[in-house]
C-alpha cells in the first residue's frame, strides 16, 4: 500500500511539474511569434523547412514536419514545405558508416538546402554535435537558423537565429515542452495571424 501511495505522489507531483513548465511557455511568447514569422515567410517565398534531432527530439522532428505539411494546411494558405532530416534511415546510416554520424545532418543539407530556407535544430541539451554542425552549416550557408533546446541552450545558442529555451534541467520534461511548442507553432500557422501578415 506505501509503494501504491509513493507511485501516486510521484506521478501527481511529475504532472504538477510539468503544468508549471507549460506554463511557463507564456515566457516564451515573443520568441515563439517570430518563429511562426520565420516559417509562415517561408511558406509565402516558397522555402523549404527542415527538421531534424537525436533520439526523442529525432521523434519531435519527424512529426514536427509532419504537421506542418498536414495540420497547418488551409484551403486559403500556400502550403508549406518541409522535410525531416530523420526520415531517410538508409542515407542517414550510410554517412554515418561511410563518414561519421556527426555528419549525417549537415551531410543532407549540403545536398538540399538552398539560402532563405530555414533549419530547425532540436537538442534537449544543445550539445549534439550532428546538430550542431548541420546548423553551422545552414547559418554560415544562408539558412535561417532556430534552435529548440533545454538546460542553458548548451551551444546552439551561439548558432540559432531564434533559439527557444525550455526553462528545464529534466530531458523528459524539456522533449514534451518541445512536442507542446511544435503543436502551438502549427496552431499559430494554420490558424492565427503573426506580425508578417
Amino acid at each position: 500500500m506505501l509503494e501504491r501511495l509513493d507511485l501516486v505522489e510521484t506521478a501527481e507531483s511529475s504532472i504538477d511539474a510539468s503544468i508549471e513548465s507549460l506554463q511557463r511557455l507564456r515566457k516564451l511568447g515573443p520568441q515563439l511569434r517570430k518563429v511562426a514569422d520565420i516559417i509562415r515567410i517561408a511558406r509565402d517565398e516558397g522555402n523549404t523547412v527542415f527538421t531534424f534531432g537525436n533520439g526523442g527530439s529525432g521523434s519531435t522532428a519527424v512529426h514536427f514536419a509532419s504537421d506542418l505539411m498536414k495540420t497547418a494546411t488551409r484551403p486559403d494558405l500556400k502550403r508549406i514545405r518541409a522535410i525531416s532530416l530523420n526520415d531517410n534511415m538508409p542515407l542517414t546510416t550510410a554517412w554515418a558508416n561511410d563518414s561519421s554520424y556527426e555528419h549525417v545532418f549537415k551531410e543532407q543539407l549540403e545536398n538540399l538546402m538552398k539560402p532563405g530556407d530555414v533549419v530547425i535544430a532540436i537538442s534537449g541539451s544543445g550539445n549534439s554535435k550532428n546538430v550542431l554542425l548541420a546548423t553551422e552549416y545552414a547559418r554560415s550557408n544562408g539558412g535561417i537558423t532556430i534552435g529548440l533546446t533545454g538546460f542553458d541552450g548548451g551551444s546552439l545558442k551561439s548558432l540559432a537565429s531564434v533559439l527557444v529555451v525550455v526553462p528545464s534541467n529534466d530531458m523528459l520534461r524539456i522533449e514534451d515542452t518541445h512536442l507542446a511548442i511544435c503543436h502551438l507553432l502549427v496552431r499559430l500557422l494554420r490558424d492565427g495571424r503573426t506580425d508578417h501578415e
